[in-house]
């Protein structure tokens, strides 16, 4: 017998001459439709929420508003998630080719490789977002925040707090990109400047030296060019002097070749033949001093090569001071209290849920879950804090009480109780048997003595 079927109509009179009426469908009018009729964007904001949807289809459209603008916070967290990786990612793939007001151009590969950490990231923090949202309770059920739930509540908030900075800092060096990359110029080239300093002050010393050596051998080699120019000039002055005495012009006043002549020519082959002599031994010593010049301005070229790489690696090293790390640094420097402002936005977007969560009243879906919890308990026949135990220090413990595994722990018991019995009734009828068969013929069962080897 259906108990829920309507009970049967009274005869009446005219039901015998008029047709039945056909009975409409009922329709309950707190129906608000099954999941089939809710949209992609509402299921997924649902999900966003940690929301059942199987519930939230039966009830009311506050209830529905409510967990939608909860998935919405979720989603939109999860989406920022994903352009702060993959900026701050970019920032640290990418390659330092130029300073920072340098033309960069886009390195596909870092794009590639800040994308795919950038879903990595985002998928991460929504998930968190996702479990911190879904796992905080709805407090007692009223719109005031006690102090025992603000408590309960301050190991989310924290992992909110921590979630929140870690997305703010890569949108901050984002929005203050251009002051931030003027300030990072001048640092670099500030950086540079140093770097070139310390590279010319280890070598300073080393470089004097050869300059010194070089500049000591050259005016060696110049003294001796100027010492046999002087004597060379003196020479010509010479045959000058022994042209002027043979015409007559000059000393004795007469022409010819006479006594004044030849001593004057003597005198000229004397210094012509200390000349070429001593030309000859300095063309020795100087060949040794341009020898010993040669070296010092190679070695003093070589110090100007290592000079000139050790100022292209330093180039290098100031365009890497370009980290994420330094941006940020930078950033609060002079950023005055805008990263204050998308920091304190960005907790706001990160921990509203959380409040919004112990704020809100109890509400029908609120109901309908509790009503799951204990039929899916009542099903599997637990009973939660059925009975009260000591734990033998003065405090008493709730004890939940699970019947249908105390059902089938009695069930296993009592089947171990009956193979017991059964197998002590067969042991003792076997040991009967065996007894009977004894008396009747006990040769069957002695055996014979051993017989002795030789």
């Amino acid at each position: 017998m259906n108990l829920s079927s309507p009970p049967p109509a009274a005869p009446s009179s005219s039901s015998s001459s008029s047709p039945p009426t056909p009975r409409v469908a009922q329709h309950d009018r707190y129906d608000y439709g099954t999941l089939d009729d809710v949209g992609f964007m509402t299921r997924l904001l649902w999900f966003s929420a940690g929301a059942d949807a199987q519930l939230l289809v039966r009830c009311p459209q506050s209830d529905r508003v409510k967990f939608q603008g909860l998935g919405g916070v979720v989603a939109t967290v999860g989406v920022l998630a994903f352009f702060s990786g993959s900026y701050a990612f970019y920032t640290v793939f990418s390659p330092k080719e130029a300073t920072a007001l340098g033309e960069r151009l886009v390195h596909w590969p870092s794009v590639a490789m800040s994308v795919f950490f950038g879903l990595v990231w985002s998928a991460i923090i929504f998930n968190i977002d996702r479990f911190i949202i879904s796992s905080t309770g709805k407090g007692d059920g009223t719109d005031k925040i006690t102090l025992q739930e603000f408590t309960n509540a301050l190991p989310r908030l924290a992992m909110a707090l921590i979630i929140g900075l870690c997305l703010s800092k890569p949108l901050e060096i984002k929005i203050l990109q251009s002051e931030i990359e003027s300030a990072l110029e001048k640092e670099q080239k500030e950086f540079l400047l140093t770097l070139n300093e310390a590279s010319e002050g280890l070598v300073a010393r080393e470089r004097a030296a050869l300059r010194e050596k070089v500049d000591t051998r050259q005016k060696r080699i110049d003294d001796n060019a100027g010492e046999l120019e002087k004597r060379r000039l003196e020479i010509n002055q010479q045959r000058k002097a022994l042209e002027l005495e043979a015409e007559g012009k000059t000393g004795s006043g007469v022409a010819g070749r006479g006594p004044a002549w030849r001593d004057k020519a003597d005198n000229l082959e004397r210094m012509q033949a200390e000349l070429d002599r001593d030309r000859e031994n300095l063309g020795k010593k100087n060949s040794l001093v341009e020898d010993e010049l040669k070296e010092a301005k190679a070695s003093l070229a070589a110090l100007d090569s290592r000079i000139a790489a050790e100022k292209t690696s330093n180039l290098q090293v100031a365009r890497h001071l370009d980290g994420l790390m330094k941006r940020i640094q930078i950033s609060h420097l002079i950023g005055g209290s805008i990263p204050i402002a998308i920091m304190l936005l960005l907790l706001c977007i990160e921990m509203g849920p959380i409040f919004f969560k112990l704020m809100v009243t109890k509400g029908a879906y609120d109901y309908l879950k509790e009503n799951q919890k204990r039929l899916v308990r009542a099903r599997a026949g637990i009973e939660p804090e059925a009975r009260v135990v000591s734990d033998g220090k003065g405090k008493s413990i709730h004890v939940d009480i699970h019947h249908a595994a105390n059902a089938i722990l009695e069930e296993e018991k009592r089947r171990l109780a009956t193979e017991r019995a059964l197998a002590d009734k067969f042991h003792a009828e076997w040991q009967r048997l065996q007894a009977a068969r004894i008396e009747q013929n006990p040769q069957a069962f002695v055996a014979p003595p051993p017989l002795d080897r030789p």
